[in-house]
Formats: C-alpha cells, sequence, structure tokens
C-alpha cells in the first residue's frame, strides 16, 4: 500500500487534521501514566507527515520515526537536532535491541496487515521498564463516519471484495500487547467538536491507503453507490452534523 500512501501524502493532513491541542495532548496524557525519563527516547512506528510526532519533537525529546512512505516523510519537517527520520518497514526496524524508552503505535494497528510484525519489533527496540502507546481517533457510533464506514463494508462485501476489519485486528493486537505487558492504562488524551458533512467522508475516504489500493473502477463504483445511499439517508451530501471525537489511548509498561 506505499503507493496509496506516497499519492496521498500532500493532502493527507487536510483530511485528518488534528486541533492543535491534541498532540501535546497525548504526550501530555502518555506521561502522567507512566515512569518515562523527561526527555526520552521516543520511536514512532508510522509517523506518516508527524501531525502527532512533532509534539515530543517540540518538548525536546530524541524523535525517531519511521515510515514506509517517502512522500510522507517529506511533508514531516522535524529538527535535525532533536529527530532521525527512516524509510524503513515497521516489521524490520533498522535500530539496536532496547534503544528507546517509548514506542509510538498511532492510528497504525487498525491498518496493519501483520500487526505481529510490527509489535514483535516494537518489543525489540523497546528497553526493559519502557512502554508501547497503541491511540486512535474515536467517532460516535451513531455519528457520520460509523454510518458511512458501516456502509461502505456492506457495500464492498457485496462486490465481493475482501475488506478489512480494523476493529478486529486492533482488539487482537492490544490483547497481545496485554498479555505479554506488566501493566495497561487506558487514558482519554482529548477530546473535542467537529461539523462534519457526508461529502467530507467521501473526500477523505477516497486518499485512505488501504481503499486507494483497490482497482480505480471498484474504487469508483463503491462510492457511487455509497453516495447514492448517503443522500438518501441524510437528504443531501454537503448537510453538516456536530460530532464529538475523542483520542484515546492504550499504554502499556514492559
Amino acid at each position: 500500500m506505499t503507493f496509496a500512501f506516497d499519492a496521498t501524502a500532500a493532502t493527507f493532513e487536510r483530511h485528518r487534521v488534528l486541533p492543535s491541542h491534541v498532540p501535546e495532548a497525548i504526550r501530555s496524557a502518555i506521561w502522567a501514566a507512566t515512569n518515562l525519563p523527561t526527555p526520552a527516547r521516543v520511536l514512532e512506528i508510522g509517523a506518516g507527515t508527524g501531525r502527532i510526532g512533532k509534539a515530543f519533537i517540540e518538548a525536546g525529546d530524541f524523535y525517531a520515526g519511521v515510515d514506509t512512505s517517502l512522500a510522507m516523510l517529506r511533508e514531516f519537517h522535524g529538527n535535525p537536532n532533536h529527530s532521525l527520520l527512516a524509510l524503513a518497514d515497521g516489521r524490520q526496524l533498522p535500530f539496536r535491541n532496547s534503544e528507546f524508552d517509548l514506542v509510538l503505535l498511532m492510528q497504525v494497528l487498525s491498518g496493519a496487515g501483520d500487526w505481529r510484525g510490527i509489535l514483535n519489533e516494537a518489543r525489540r527496540v523497546l528497553r526493559p521498564g519502557g512502554s508501547v502507546a497503541v491511540g486512535h481517533t474515536i467517532s460516535p457510533e451513531s455519528g457520520i463516519d460509523a454510518q458511512m464506514k458501516g456502509q461502505l463494508t456492506t457495500i464492498l462485501e457485496g462486490m465481493q471484495v475482501s475488506w478489512h476489519r480494523p476493529r478486529e485486528s486492533r482488539r487482537q493486537a492490544l490483547m497481545w500487547l496485554e498479555s505479554s505487558g506488566k501493566r495497561r492504562v487506558h487514558v482519554v488524551a482529548a477530546s473535542w467538536n467537529v461539523n462534519t458533512t457526508p461529502r467530507e467522508f467521501l473526500d477523505r475516504h477516497r486518499t485512505g491507503a488501504r481503499f486507494a489500493a483497490l482497482p480505480v473502477e471498484i474504487q469508483e463504483h463503491a462510492l457511487g453507490k455509497l453516495q447514492a445511499w448517503a443522500k438518501d439517508i441524510f437528504g443531501a451530501l454537503d448537510v453538516g452534523f456536530q460530532e464529538k471525537r475523542t483520542f484515546e489511548l492504550d499504554i502499556f509498561e514492559f
């Protein structure tokens, strides 16, 4: 899926922007729940454009970010004195054993095909007593995003397209981490309100790496059916809905 991330790198943050306070709140929540040093040696697997990693750099941590997409990393402008960006697969990290205090997996496990490979490497490079922090954005079950995602899955399955089930992958990965860790802490790091529309979902989903990896004709057919469904259910594609979003963390100490 690397080519799909490359193709959407320039517009990635436009469709997935986080309020300015959220990255700092994520870091603060992790430090409040752990005994990490300040500053710390931090690795982020799936660093992307740096929308979360920049907060760790600004706080003075030594930050290493890896991603499989060079185009995404080119959108990430870090401080060269406190950061290192590397083009690498999370299943084959270019680091020594026990090198980091904290490993970040932000919005990664839900889309990972081989989450076991990623987690094995995360544990290898984590020092004894270090922590792994898994985070993702939560939308309300009755919200626009949840309804649109559910209907898109139904459409793709009806087209006999094998489609990833992110919740199940993430659940299994969290269970694996809990079974091997010493302690698990779940925290809500931040919350905010958004005004969203069905059209916003359609535009954003075109840039999703897993969806963008499908053949173009399948993408267009599925989005056409989803658009028609949304017009029927919501009345119009541009009708706005207020939703509360939260960023939640599961932190594992080892």
